[in-house]
């Protein structure tokens, strides 16, 4: 498990935030994700993140990583989590998250949106502004 700390606060916001809505399920998702941007993600173990008033959140997610860069699809909806249903409850319109390293991709960000976009069981995809964003201390897991 993974405690949050003030080294997780202090993470610079070296990367993009992509919200998803789509009613695929995450193998399926990470699976036209692969084709479409033509990278390969690997399931992780369930993410497990105590938080300070002794409650713990488990987030499912997968990733792709290459040297000093990554890409994660996170699933936006908590797991066996009664007090809370969704990691970043501001972007609880979103099922889906996708943080990535601003130089994981040599081509232009609206070219990764349209490419999303052009699968239809990707129903609307669009970047986060991070630093509206009053949780994203949850994403430096």
């Amino acid at each position: 498990m993974k405690n949050l700390s003030e080294k997780h606060l202090k993470n610079n916001e070296d990367y993009y935030l992509i919200g998803i809505v789509s009613s695929s399920k995450e193998y399926k998702l990470a699976w036209i994700i692969e084709k479409l941007l033509d990278i390969s993600l690997n399931k992780e173990k369930n993410e497990k993140i105590d938080l300070i008033d002794n409650r713990t959140l488990e987030i499912s997610f997968l990733i792709s990583r290459d040297q000093n860069k990554y890409f994660k699809l996170i699933s936006n909806k908590l797991l066996n989590n009664p007090f809370k249903s969704h990691l970043i409850s501001s972007l609880s319109n979103f099922d889906y998250l996708i943080q990535f390293s601003k130089n994981y991709f040599d081509n232009s960000s609206e070219d990764i949106i349209n490419t999303l976009k052009s699968d239809n069981l990707i129903h609307f995809a669009n970047f986060v502004d991070i630093k509206l964003i009053k949780e994203k201390y949850l994403l430096y897991t």
